[in-house]
């Protein structure tokens, strides 16, 4: 049997969190590496750290925004309204079938 899951995401877009996820892990190693060797701006790399933790995540949504934006394609990082996906023109999309 072939079990290949499929990803509702494009390659671009796990690649873009992935590397975000990673850039933060790797700055808390290092921020914890300088601190056990007691480097002096250590905490300079802590503070770097936590801004990262914050800026890397809202510019992957950025990019992520888009990116589905220009391929005229719904994405988690749409504005949805009242959870009703938008179209590309600023259009409500009827998601809902008609009785």
């Amino acid at each position: 049997m072939d079990n290949k899951m499929e990803s509702k995401y494009t390659k671009g877009q796990r690649v873009a969190a992935m590397v975000c996820v990673i850039i933060i892990v790797l700055m808390y190693i290092s921020t914890v590496v300088f601190a056990l060797l007691k480097f002096d701006w250590a905490k300079y790399m802590l503070r770097v750290s936590l801004g990262c933790t914050l800026v890397l995540p809202i510019l992957a949504w950025i990019y992520i925004w888009m990116i589905g934006k220009l391929t005229h394609r719904h994405t988690i990082a749409d504005f949805d309204i009242a959870g009703h996906p938008t179209n590309h023109d600023g259009l409500v999309v009827n998601t809902k079938e008609e009785e």
